[in-house]
């Protein structure tokens, strides 16, 4: 279930976005998938994503919004919602500096909700035609709370990696992968991804998201997998 602080988190998102005082136009991407079966099975199964991203001068803003909910039978089996936004400054060639907002809700995580604040450094280590690696690791501050309302603060490490690999002109292979690291939990993800373009700025995505928290409450499953195929819109 979506709370409070969720909605603040979301409010002051979009006021980050609106109140930018660049004339740079945002550019943006949305994903959706949807399936429902019916008859010995009902369940249905809803995937969004919306990404907005500006680049002006050294500075390079990012802001993410995905949603995932799933049903069997009239039984939610998944429902999470996850908003990160990061803003990067580059003060070299190939080096930037970072600062990342990550909110998310996870009704079967084992946790109510998990948000962190973190800073750090990061480094283009490829940048070709074909090819893209970068790498970053911050340190920052969590606030997190299960579902058994036990509430933690730390601090945490963090640390990210990212490669592009652009297969032709209209397919890339991406592999992305996030941990989160403190004394409470460490949070790990995996996204791998194939994006195709079908004409235009409509494309389709093939993606397989892999989450894991090290430390959860008795009874809960550690890993997550989801396996996804969305239409993509660019813009």
């Amino acid at each position: 279930m979506i709370t409070n602080k969720t909605f603040t988190l979301l409010l002051l998102g979009n006021v980050m976005i609106s109140s930018s005082a660049y004339a740079v136009e945002w550019t943006g991407e949305g994903e959706f998938g949807f399936t429902s079966t019916s008859g010995n099975t009902d369940s249905q199964s809803l995937n969004a994503k919306l990404g907005l991203g500006k680049t002006h001068e050294k500075w390079e803003h990012n802001a993410k919004l995905e949603s995932l909910q799933s049903s069997d039978n009239g039984i939610d089996s998944a429902d999470s919602i996850v908003f990160t936004e990061k803003t990067e400054y580059k003060f070299a060639e190939k080096t930037f500096a970072f600062g990342r907002v990550r909110h998310e809700e996870d009704e079967f995580s084992g946790f109510d909700h998990q948000s962190v604040i973190s800073f750090g450094v990061g480094h283009m280590f490829i940048e070709g035609v074909d090819h893209s690696f970068q790498a970053s690791a911050g340190v920052g501050y969590k606030d997190l709370e299960d579902d058994l309302g036990v509430e933690d603060q730390e601090t945490v490490f963090d640390g990210e990696a990212k490669y592009a690999y652009k297969i032709s002109e209209t397919s890339e292979f991406n592999q992305n992968v996030f941990v989160e690291s403190g004394d409470a939990n460490t949070y790990t993800k995996s996204e791998t991804y194939l994006k195709l373009v079908v004409v235009g700025n409509l494309g389709a995505k093939f993606g397989y998201e892999v989450k894991h928290n090290s430390d959860v409450p008795a009874g809960t499953v550690k890993t997550d997998k989801v396996t996804t195929v969305t239409l993509v819109y660019s813009f």
